[in-house]
Order: C-alpha cells, then sequence, then structure tokens
C-alpha cells in the first residue's frame, strides 16, 4: 500500500499521475488529460487553486525518453478520481485513502515532540559529546602549554648560560685592591705590590723572590697562584684597605 503514496520535500504525502493509471488501470496519457482539463477551467480563480493540488514534472522510461507527470497531494487526487466511478475504482479510491492516511500518520510521527524523558536523553547524549570535544581540546591546551614550558626553559637555560658573567678569579681582585689602594693613598702601584710582599714575608715568612727564581718569565701573582698563597695575599691587602676605609 505503501507504493502508492510518497513523502514529498515538504514532507507532504503525494501520489503521481503514474500511479493513478498503474492502480486504476488507465493510460497515462488519459490521467494527464483528465488533470489538465481540472487545470483549465473557465474559473481563473479555482485554476489557480487546482495548481496548488498538482505539479506538473517530468520522468525518463527505459528507453531514456522524456515524460510529462504530474504529482499530487490528497486534495488533488480526491478531485481528480471523483469522477471514477464502479468497485474497482472504490477499492481502488479506498487503497489511495488509506496510504495517504498511513503515509500522514508516519510524517506527523517524525515531527512529534519529543517527551520529557526523549529530551532528557539526547540532552543527556548531546552534553556527553560536547564534554569529549572540550576534553580533547583541553587535552591539546594543556599539551601545548606543556610544550611552551619546557620551550621556555630550554630558551631561558641556554639565555643563562650564553649571559652568565665569569666569577672573578681571585688574581683579578687583587688587582682591583691594589688599584683602588693605590688612587685612594695616592701611592704607585709598585709601591703598593711592594708593601704587600712585605707582608707577606713578615706575617707568614714567604719570600716571592725566592720563588721568582725557580719560576723565571712569570709575575709574582702568577708565582703566588702557583704555590697555593693567593689567599694570604688577598688577606693582606684586604686587611690594608681595611685599616685605611678605602672605599
Amino acid at each position: 500500500m505503501n507504493d502508492l503514496v510518497f513523502k514529498g520535500e515538504n514532507n507532504q504525502a503525494l501520489t503521481s499521475s503514474l500511479l493513478v493509471a498503474e492502480k486504476f488501470g488507465k493510460r497515462h496519457a488519459n490521467v494527464i488529460r483528465d488533470i489538465e482539463k481540472l487545470l483549465n477551467t473557465e474559473d481563473e480563480e479555482l485554476n489557480s487553486k487546482m495548481s496548488l493540488a498538482f505539479v506538473s514534472t517530468t520522468y525518463e522510461d527505459s528507453t531514456g525518453k522524456s515524460n510529462p507527470v504530474y504529482v499530487m497531494n490528497r486534495k488533488g487526487f480526491s478531485i481528480l478520481v471523483m469522477g471514477y466511478t464502479g468497485v474497482k475504482a472504490l477499492r481502488f479510491k479506498n487503497d489511495f485513502y488509506d496510504a495517504f492516511d498511513s503515509m500522514e500518520t508516519s510524517l506527523k510521527e517524525q515531527q512529534k515532540p519529543l517527551s520529557q524523558l526523549e529530551i532528557l536523553v539526547q540532552s543527556a547524549q548531546a552534553l556527553l559529546e560536547q564534554s569529549k570535544r572540550i576534553e580533547n581540546v583541553e587535552k591539546r591546551l594543556d599539551a601545548m602549554e606543556q610544550e611552551r614550558e619546557e620551550n621556555g626553559k630550554l630558551l631561558l637555560a641556554v639565555a643563562v648560560s650564553s649571559e652568565k658573567v665569569p666569577e672573578i678569579s681571585l688574581r683579578d681582585k687583587i688587582r682591583q685592591l691594589v688599584n683602588k689602594y693605590a688612587s685612594a693613598t695616592n701611592t704607585r702601584q709598585q709601591d703598593v705590590w711592594h708593601k704587600v710582599y712585605e707582608q707577606l714575608y713578615y706575617l707568614y715568612h714567604i719570600s716571592i723572590s725566592n720563588y721568582k727564581k725557580k719560576f723565571k718569565g712569570e709575575t709574582k701573582l702568577e708565582i703566588a697562584e702557583r704555590n697555593n698563597i693567593l689567599d694570604k695575599v688577598y688577606a693582606i691587602i684586604s686587611n690594608m684597605v681595611r685599616e685605611r676605609n678605602v672605599a
């Protein structure tokens, strides 16, 4: 029965002149003739209303030839078959009406508002899908954030390693203090060094001059470093600076 009526684009139950001709045992050309009579009366207003019930289109037959066909709704079908009489015609009309009823019921069921339970189920499913999408997005964001942090640490490490100021050696600290002392006391640096080494001998009985004989070509400070006595030299010059309140 469902092969007598089909669903249209606007969720309408429709049938066609081909189906009517086949069911009622008529020539298709004659059914088209009947429809076109209904569309072409002397009443223009009626013709306009009939055009809403019948729509002309085409179809291809088995040979590929394009042929005219009319599609109609329940109203158009009812008007068309109104003049078809006899027991068989009555039975066919009934079959079509049942098919229209079945199709229209089916279409209404598809458009039927959802129950509260169905709405809750669909909402829960939608929320679950949304939650999964959000979770995936957050995972991607976390991964990106972690990657940025790791890249930042790497860049920071590179910056620190490349910008790190070398630690001042003990020799350089001693030289700085000697220069500071000489400038503050208006004394020649040579005299300051002489005084430092005198104090080294006086306090620790260490003679740099004796070491210098063994390590020719090296400065006294280099010799002091070689013999691990830089700390003593540093202590001496630091004490000299403190005693003179050299800033």
